[in-house]
């Protein structure tokens, strides 16, 4: 016959046993978990990159288009100036003009990709911060 104290000391010994066989099976569990989360962090990085990517390259085409008309206008401003004075102060005008775009369409294709890679970057620096954070509690 069982007595009361045999049996809470063989639920414990079991316990303890159920414990120490499911440490690997839970470490293989947190382990996938982690891989998991991190493949998908990066499957998100890799779509919000492209994404950026197409952006950019829309401002970019977009930048060339505009560069493009102007230079038929001063093509055909030029074709109808009525002086070499006129042709040069339209040559100057134009180049300056442009310098100062570029300028600007530099600055702004730099500032669109930076926010553009930090977007792609977070959901990977999330996990990556977690994990940080775990470690230094720990």
């Amino acid at each position: 016959m069982t007595t009361t104290a045999d049996t809470k000391t063989t639920k414990t010994a079991k316990t303890t046993e159920l414990t120490t066989a499911d440490a690997p099976k839970t470490a293989q569990n947190t382990a996938q978990n982690t891989a998991l989360n991190l493949f998908g962090a990066y499957v998100t990085t890799l779509r919000k990159a492209a994404q950026g990517i197409v952006a950019v390259d829309k401002a970019i085409l977009t930048q060339m288009n505009t560069a493009g008309k102007e230079f038929i206008d001063l093509g055909r401003d030029t074709m109808r100036a009525k002086c070499l004075n006129d042709v040069l102060d339209l040559q100057a005008a134009y180049a300056h003009a442009r310098v100062e775009a570029n300028a600007a369409n530099a600055r702004e294709i730099i500032e669109m990709t930076k926010d553009h890679a930090k977007e792609a970057y977070a959901p990977v620096k999330e996990i990556i911060d977690g994990y940080r954070n775990k470690d230094a509690a720990a």
